[in-house]
């Protein structure tokens, strides 16, 4: 179903121990043309909903052994959006604000005759739905354009300094062997590459004049290159879209014994995935050629962060680094001559 599609039959998971009246429930419900599940065993209906896609559950109030506020905080953990009607036969009973509140849940339904009620319940869950999706979808349009935005800025820099955009496209192919090695959750990867591709966005705010500048800086010129994290995260804290990759962009350029910049983190202060970053960043800058250094050879690139782990670098992660460049050496070799 797209986003832009109305739900005419919504898909409705309900767990109830009243038999009889579940399906008495599920019949009507059925005969407005939704697609009905029942269970009356709470474990196995979380399972069915981990595994397949429900618009609108239906729960009973007490049960055995989980009563339905349980199967809620449960069902929550791994779906936000399902639209949830806790249900009871008993008046006195019926939870409280709070609990409603705090599990969100979007209805209660006191099981009657009245199902007129429960339809119009439903009704409100289906609209509820289609709502969501539609700030969903706009949600992931803003998105799309906030990276083509990012993209853009990075492409401005790289038009004056080609070697920035090159140097972002292999420290984003690096990220990308090292965190295999590592082993990282999809989530973190993602993360990791968004802020390998933008780390050195922030210097579209440093002077031509310092940024293309042939031959070692002065110290007031390195003073003002290393405004370039925060720079950058000041771009990208602007949107929550951007908040995880904000403090991996900002301190990448931190170090592990703390006299690293923009704000002297030490050890693993540091957030873990800018200690990756850094990581690829430095071994990056260590082999590739600049107007002002020779390349060097990645194991002599590997001994220099060896000689820098515990000080510079995060000294498990260094080590993790250094068997992941020699696991995977012909790769890292192509991205060097291939310029990521």
């Amino acid at each position: 179903m797209s986003n832009d599609e109305t739900i005419k039959n919504a898909k409705i998971l309900i767990i109830d121990e009243d038999v009889n009246m579940m399906e008495i429930i599920s019949e009507i419900l059925k005969g407005y043309g939704h697609t009905v599940s029942t269970f009356t065993e709470p474990v196995s209906a979380i399972e069915e909903l981990k595994a397949n896609k429900y618009d609108i559950l239906l729960v009973n109030y007490l049960m055995s052994p989980v009563n339905g506020d349980r199967v809620v905080e449960l069902v929550r953990e791994f779906d936000k959006e399902i639209y949830i009607i806790l249900m009871s036969m008993h008046k006195d009973l019926t939870p409280s604000i709070e609990t409603m509140q705090t599990l969100d849940i979007q209805a209660y339904f006191e099981k009657s005759s009245r199902f007129d009620q429960l339809i119009i319940m439903i009704q409100s869950g289906i609209k509820y739905i289609e709502q969501l999706r539609k700030v969903k979808s706009i949600n992931l349009k803003l998105d799309h354009y906030l990276f083509d935005f990012a993209q853009i800025l990075l492409n401005t820099i790289t038009a004056k300094d080609n070697y920035t955009g090159e140097h972002s496209k292999r420290v984003t192919s690096y990220c990308r062997l090292f965190a295999k090695f590592l082993e990282l959750d999809d989530i973190s990867t993602d993360n990791l590459l968004k802020a390998a591709s933008f780390h050195d966005v922030g210097k579209i705010g440093i002077p031509d004049s310092v940024l293309l500048k042939e031959g070692k800086l002065t110290d007031e010129e390195y003073d003002t290159i290393k405004l370039h994290p925060v720079i950058a995260a000041n771009i990208f804290s602007v949107s929550d879209i951007f908040k995880d990759i904000v403090p991996i962009i900002k301190h990448h350029h931190e170090r592990y014994d703390g006299n690293g910049y923009p704000d002297k983190l030490k050890g693993e202060n540091i957030e873990y995935l800018a200690r990756v970053l850094s990581l690829c960043d430095s071994f990056d800058a260590i082999v590739s050629r600049r107007s002002y250094k020779d390349e060097r050879s990645i194991q002599s690139a590997l001994e220099e962060i060896k000689r820098c782990s515990g000080t510079q670098f995060d000294p498990n992660l260094a080590d993790k680094f250094i068997v992941s460049v020699n696991n995977n050496i012909n790769d890292i070799q192509s991205i060097i001559d291939n310029n990521g």
